[in-house]
């Protein structure tokens, strides 16, 4: 029953962010604008600063190592850390977007009995002349929420742009996160983000070959590696 009660107050604090919790003031990053061989970017932040400013890998990847973005709950008393990213990616001529992939890792503990989860989506915004938006949810392994122990969650969203022709060259990424920590009286428990990557998939036009196309690999190492 307890376990049931922590599954409906997550997803319920998930819903009530979704309906639009006052934010703080929007904080751009400090390379808010640039450039690649593929493509340029624009207005980046996000509404409370917890992710930082990314560094971009290998002229496709945005790549954050957040400081604060932790939840903790201490002898009952919940906690629900959230932010939402967004930045406006222009293709350069000749290529269009292709696919976005985001990747996170983190870790969790939980000490006596309470509850951590790790939510949120990303949402991709066609601005170049075609209203459409895509999107996909982030999935957590171990899944959401988690009731016991400790150790590292990775948590993962895609979303394919081929599938949704005409070409994608102009459009926003919005990714929006949330963790949560319950814990019961003599209890802690907590969830922490420590390095989240955005994958740009971009392809040439016209043309049936990908130009490159991210997996993401190191991410897993560059969090050891900051441990």
């Amino acid at each position: 029953m307890r376990e049931q009660s922590w599954a409906i107050s997550l997803g319920a604090g998930v819903l009530v962010l979704g309906a639009g919790l006052p934010a703080q003031a929007f904080v751009p990053w400090d390379n808010s604008s640039g450039e690649t061989d593929f493509f340029s970017w624009a207005g980046g932040g996000s509404d409370n600063g917890l992710f930082g400013d990314p560094v971009i890998v290998g002229q496709d990847t945005f790549v954050f190592f957040p400081q604060d973005f932790i939840a903790t709950s201490v002898d009952g008393v919940s906690d629900l850390v959230s932010d939402r990213l967004e930045v406006e990616l222009t293709a350069k001529p000749d290529f269009r977007f292709s696919g976005i992939r985001i990747q996170e890792f983190g870790d969790y503990g939980i000490d006596g009995s309470g509850a951590v989860s790790v939510s949120g989506g990303l949402f991709i915004t066609d601005i170049g002349g075609f209203f459409r938006v895509e999107s996909d949810e982030l999935t957590s392994t171990p899944g959401s929420p988690i009731t016991s122990g400790a150790g590292d969650w990775e948590a993962n969203a895609f979303v394919d742009l081929d599938a949704a022709p005409p070409d994608w060259t102009h459009i926003q990424l919005v990714l929006d996160n949330v963790l949560s920590a319950l814990s019961d009286a003599g209890s802690t428990s907590f969830i922490e983000k420590k390095v989240a990557g955005a994958g740009i998939m971009i392809t040439i036009v016209p043309g049936p070959g990908s130009v490159t196309i991210l997996a993401l690999g190191g991410l897993p190492l560059l969090t050891r590696r900051r441990r």
